[in-house]
C-alpha cells in the first residue's frame, strides 16, 4: 500500500459547489465537516477562518489546503472539494484556485499533522491528478483517483 494512502484517505468528497468568495468556500467547507464529523458548524467555521487568518492556504496550481488540529476528533479528516468555477485567494503563482482539500488531524497528532499536510500537498501538486479531478465532477471517479495513486503518482 502506498504511504500516501495509509496517510491520506479522503472522507469526504464534494464536487461542483458554487461560491463567488472564499468566504463563501469556507462556509461550505465548514457545512460539510460539521456534517460529517457531528461537530457545530459555528465552531467548524471559526476554526477555519481563524487559521487562514494566520497562514494562507493557497498552494498554487488553483489549490488550496486548508488545514489545523482539533481536540473534538480521535481520527484524521481530509475533504476534497471542488468548484465550478475558479476564485480568487492569495497563492504563490496568483492561479485562481478551484480545489480546495480541508484536512484536520486529532490535536494529539503534532509531527504526524505535518507528515499528512506533506504527502497532500506532494500528491496535490501533480498535474496529471488535479487535471484529472478538474474534468470530472464524478464522486466516485475522484476517490479513485485519490485512492489508487500508483498510476500517476510516478509521473510526479
Amino acid at each position: 500500500m502506498s504511504s500516501y494512502v495509509k496517510d491520506v484517505q479522503f472522507d469526504l468528497i464534494v464536487p461542483g459547489v458554487r461560491a463567488a468568495s472564499k468566504g463563501q468556500v469556507f462556509l461550505n467547507l465548514a457545512q460539510n465537516a460539521a456534517d460529517f464529523l457531528n461537530i457545530s458548524e459555528k465552531t467548524m467555521l471559526e476554526r477555519v477562518t481563524k487559521r487562514e487568518g494566520s497562514i494562507n492556504s493557497g498552494i498554487g496550481n488553483g489549490i488550496a489546503i486548508p488545514h489545523f488540529k482539533m481536540r473534538r476528533i480521535h481520527k484524521p479528516f481530509t475533504m476534497l472539494m471542488t468548484l465550478e468555477s475558479p476564485i480568487r485567494q492569495e497563492t504563490p503563482d496568483s492561479i485562481p484556485v478551484d480545489i480546495y482539500c480541508l484536512l484536520i488531524s486529532p490535536e494529539k497528532d503534532g509531527p504526524i499533522h505535518l507528515r499528512r499536510l506533506s504527502r497532500l500537498s506532494r500528491m496535490m501538486n501533480n498535474q496529471t491528478l488535479h487535471k484529472r479531478i478538474r474534468e470530472t465532477q464524478d464522486r466516485d471517479l475522484i476517490r479513485s483517483l485519490l485512492s489508487n495513486p500508483e498510476g500517476w503518482l510516478m509521473a510526479a
